[in-house]
């Protein structure tokens, strides 16, 4: 028997190979006397009624205590349980198969594998296992096993109703055998490699396909192929349960499962071509090869079909399907696919995709005929939005991009289609899926939306096309736009990858002119001006922050194994297109027609080509640039400065030494700041000198135009000229405020005195100050008002960033702090004095105080001012006039608010909080002085108020205002304003 729980089992049983957690269990139970539930009441595992139930409940925590109390390894019991991601028997097949000579073998110990759907034959005895008990036909194992200790392991156990075990012993039930050669028993074997494949992952998608593709087998074998694999395999064929209800999978015996596994093999496989022509036969065989459902299979199974088996029915397809759902599904590629529902890549890819497909794939994909090529570079990049979209609707799937294109999809892949190049459809595929996984070096999003629709100014557009040798064109009117306008397309094109067809760009063609106009601009560029454009935009990005290339494209590897119909770039001939072109001045049509390719290669291939440097006349705006390019190299600053500034040259005499126009001299000189003069020199001024007078001494204008003889205005315009910052006007122009102390000098009476005015003022006050008890003596003392010494010492605390001293109360004097006594050593050191003494003068030196002052000081600090008698109302008030505080100012104008009323102190100390000791106080002294009257509490109304068994308490006393009382309030409030506090 077994002990109290959670004990050690005294009777144990080890774990066979490949054994069965019921198995175990039902084995152990055997040998402790015991049923299988109850010892599973015991463990405190779950009952099911179903077996396979018990593989799915019984948590980690559980196998880890069965093996302490069974003294087993750790973690020897999970092997014991199917991994979960492998399929176990359908809700029609609850039971296990066996095989007899194994369960003679085992001892009646049930394999684990027994219980897989996959598994259908025995490769050890050559046999296919049993789905039933030959005694009653009941499915072995379906219910837990019962009766543990009155029947022997490997006894069928099944009760009907009421009735008694069966009892068959299923160890001696006739085997079906089958050669060595049996492709079923192949069959088996790979099933067996894929159970041991470490990647369980892959075994379990491949193994869940077969369990939801039986049901199709079912229907879509030939009858005539079944009969190559035996008698046995036959008769189930011939049985088999074709009539199931749609919605669930047909229970499927050993044999029959033995057969749908042969046959399945090809299309679960890693041959991607083996299984796509074995489906093809099977549908065709079956007369629905355009579907792209299998049919007889539920919507619920094709849902649970691995996304690699749901491709691979698609691409079987690809030829049936629409042009459209061949892009959507990839079906022309091994990498085809359903789109679940919600699935929406377009709108990550969105960032990665121009509005016009690049370039290089242009020539690649683009039909010789039948399609403007503007209008297919838009359509060819709006298709790769298609590709993994659960959307079919254009529209919207386009919207965001490509939102008027559209309606040319359509027709753009019905050519594509007709001109035979069908490889387009799965390389566009191809290019996406790399995207996707790859991404793009250029957000094309982000530079649709910080990319400025004036890609360059007119005048860097003029000055590159002069640095190319290109003229620039016209001046662009809004009637009437030139050259600048279509430079400001290409730069934006060339960046962004943008459709100009697109109205919804501010530099869209208005027409088909327009269109035309851009055209033969983008053919007129030369290579120098392309390559300064391309380098114009590379500085348009670095100055957005952006950090791409200009321009990229996916590499040709991403289609690798496609072979796609158009040229490659590299393969024209440039110099006879070069000779055709440039040389003998053919259109690009025409020499498309010669070299019989189209014009889009010939005008891609023409960006390449370098069609020489034109020669232009004098009276050009070119000509006219390398003119002042000349004089910029000629009429330097050193040139003109020597010249013109320093020997007196005029501007005619240096044009006609240089043979430089004079206007162009002037303009020059003007160019580098050079001061022109029009009538006599002004006496010269030495830029040195001034700067050292004027930035290193910090002389005033002043002081250098006196010494110059020469007006304070003068230099002053001097300096403008010279590029010399002027100090603000005032006192930032004193000595005293620019000039730095040495750097031996204590910081903190650094801090105080540069920059600053009167900084040894407020220090020499500072040090007197401290001598003294308080502000209001120092101050007597000084000659001046406290207030100023308020200011002034809040002003030093804040240059010197520390608060010095702690503020005088009543009968405590002031002291510095920390802070100030350092500044009071620093400022008693000889060295200091003699400064201090030399910055304030003899005017503003005050001597300490002596003994004597300082002894009134102390008597002024203890004694307390006499405030004085009232002076009283005028005539109109006779109330007598009391002092006024903080508390009388809230209590008068809460009377105030309430005159009319009559009150008492609880009402009083409700409304304003007002502590009742001040309060009642106050009261009384308003009461003597005639401003209020007052008077008990009735009587009735005192004794109304005693609660139930008690006395009446304490009498209220009420008041209320006299006419004075309240005149005099009126005026108390109005004179007395609340009055900021000022810290000294």
């Amino acid at each position: 028997m077994i002990s109290g729980s959670g004990r050690v089992l005294p009777l144990r049983v080890p774990v066979a190979p490949g054994e069965g957690i019921d198995s175990w269990l039902e084995a152990l139970a055997r040998r402790n006397g015991l049923s299988l539930w109850a010892l599973l009441t015991d463990f405190g595992l779950p009952t099911p009624s179903l077996t396979s139930t018990l593989f799915t409940s019984v948590a980690s925590t559980q196998l880890r205590e069965l093996e302490r109390r069974c003294q087993l390894p750790n973690h020897d019991l999970d092997q014991t349980l199917p991994n979960p991601v492998l399929p176990l028997r359908t809700r029609q097949a609850r039971g296990s198969r066996y095989c007899p000579d194994c369960l003679a073998e085992r001892e009646g110990r049930w394999k684990l594998v027994w219980w897989l759907p996959c598994v259908f034959a025995c490769t050890t005895h050559r046999t296919l296992l049993h789905d039933a008990c030959p005694g009653c036909g009941c499915q072995p194992r379906r219910l837990l096993p019962g009766r543990t200790r009155s029947h022997p392991a490997g006894i069928c156990t099944t009760r009907r109703g009421d009735n008694p075990p069966c009892g068959t012993d299923l160890r001696v039930a006739t085997t079906n055998r089958l050669p060595g050669t049996s492709p079923l028993l192949s069959a088996q074997r790979w099933i067996d490699d894929l159970l041991a494949d470490p990647d369980i992952s892959a075994t379990a998608a491949s193994l869940s396909d077969l369990v939801h593709l039986s049901r199709w087998f079912l229907h879509a074998l030939p009858e005539q192929e079944i009969s190559r694999l035996g008698t046995v395999a036959a008769a189930a064929w011939a049985e088999r349960p074709i009539k199931a209800p749609p919605d669930r999978l047909a229970p499927v015996n050993a044999p029959l499962t033995a057969v749908i596994t042969h046959y399945a093999r090809p299309l679960l496989g890693p041959c991607h071509d083996t299984a796509i022509h074995r489906i093809q036969q099977l549908r065709t065989h079956q007369k629905a090869a355009t579907a792209l459902h299998p049919a007889y299979m539920s919507m619920e199974n094709w849902k649970k079909l691995s996304p690699r088996m749901r491709g691979r029915f698609v691409h079987a397809a690809d030829a049936h399907l629409s042009l459209l759902d061949r892009v959507r599904l990839h079906s022309g590629s091994p990498a085809a696919r359903i789109p679940t529902p919600g699935d929406a890549p377009h709108t990550s890819r969105s960032r990665h995709i121009p509005q016009l497909l690049w370039p290089h794939w242009t020539l690649r994909f683009l039909p010789p005929q039948g399609l403007r090529v503007d209008l297919f570079r838009g359509t060819a990049a709006a298709l790769l939005f298609l590709p993994g979209a659960g959307s079919r609707d254009k529209k919207a799937l386009l919207k965001p991009l490509h939102g008027h294109l559209p309606n040319y999809v359509a027709h753009t892949m019905q050519v594509i289609s007709q001109s035979g190049y069908e490889q387009v459809f799965p390389a566009l595929c191809h290019i996406a899926d790399y995207l996707d996984e790859h991404g793009s070096e250029i957000n094309y999003q982000r530079r649709r939306t910080l990319i400025p629709a004036d890609t360059i100014s007119e005048a860097a557009w003029q000055e590159l096309c002069f640095r190319t040798n290109t003229h620039p064109g016209e001046t662009s009117t809004p009637a009437a736009p030139g050259r600048l306008l279509q430079a400001r397309r290409y730069l934006f094109q060339l960046l962004t990858g943008a459709d100009l067809a697109d109205t919804q760009h501010t530099l869209s063609w208005k027409s088909p002119y327009d269109r035309a106009r851009y055209v033969d601009f983008n053919l007129s560029l030369s290579l120098p001006q392309r390559k300064a454009l391309f380098e114009h935009a590379q500085a348009l990005l670095e100055d957005l922050g952006i950090d791409e290339p200009v321009t990229w494209e996916p590499p040709e590897d991403c289609c690798r194994g496609l072979v796609l119909p158009g040229a490659r770039l590299d393969d024209i001939d440039l110099d006879t297109l070069k000779r055709l072109v440039i040389t003998e001045k053919r259109k690009p049509s025409d020499a498309a027609r010669l070299l019989n390719t189209t014009v889009t290669y010939v005008r891609l291939a023409l960006e390449h080509i370098d069609q020489g440097e034109r020669e232009w006349a004098r009276t050009t705006p070119i000509s006219a640039w390398k003119l002042r390019e000349h004089a910029r190299t000629v009429l330097t600053a050193a040139f003109l400065e020597h010249e013109y500034t320093k020997n007196g040259k005029t501007l005619t005499r240096i044009a006609r030494e240089t043979e430089i126009s004079r206007h162009v001299v002037a303009e020059q000189a003007k160019a580098i700041g050079l001061t022109i003069y029009y009538s006599q020199r002004p006496v010269p001024m030495d830029e040195t000198w001034l700067r050292e007078q004027y930035l290193t001494r910090k002389r005033s204008t002043a002081d250098i135009a006196a010494q110059l003889g020469t007006e304070s205005e003068t230099v002053r315009r001097r300096f403008l000229q010279l590029g010399i910052p002027l100090r603000p006007p005032g006192v930032h122009s004193r000595t005293v405020l620019t000039a730095k102390v040495d750097k031996s000098i204590p910081r903190n009476i650094r801090a105080a005195v540069e920059g600053t005015l009167h900084g040894w003022l407020r220090l020499h006050r500072f040090q007197i100050a401290m001598a003294l008890p308080n502000l209001e003596t120092t101050a007597d003392y000084l000659g001046t008002r406290r207030g100023a010494l308020v200011h002034q010492f809040q002003r030093l605390e804040r240059d010197l960033g520390n608060t010095l001293f702690h503020r005088a109360a009543f009968k405590k004097s002031q002291r510095p702090t920390r802070q100030g006594n350092a500044l009071l050593r620093s400022l008693a050191a000889d060295h200091i004095q003699a400064l201090m003494h030399s910055a304030l003068g003899p005017n503003q030196i005050t001597p300490m105080p002596d003994t004597a002052t300082l002894a009134r000081a102390e008597i002024r600090l203890t004694t307390r001012k006499s405030p004085g008698s009232l002076r009283p109302f005028g005539d109109d008030i006779t109330a007598e006039r009391i002092r006024i505080t903080g508390a009388t100012l809230i209590l008068l104008r809460d009377l105030l608010a309430h005159q009319n009323e009559e009150f008492y102190g609880a009402q009083i100390h409700a409304r304003t909080g007002i502590d009742n000791g001040t309060l009642y106080s106050q009261l009384k002294r308003m009461v003597r002085a005639g401003w209020l009257t007052s008077w008990p509490e009735a009587e009735d109304s005192w004794l109304a108020r005693a609660p139930v068994g008690c006395g009446p308490g304490r009498r209220r006393i009420y008041y209320a205002l006299t006419p004075d009382g309240l005149r005099a309030a009126a005026h108390e409030v109005r004179h007395h304003k609340p009055r900021r506090r000022t810290t000294e």
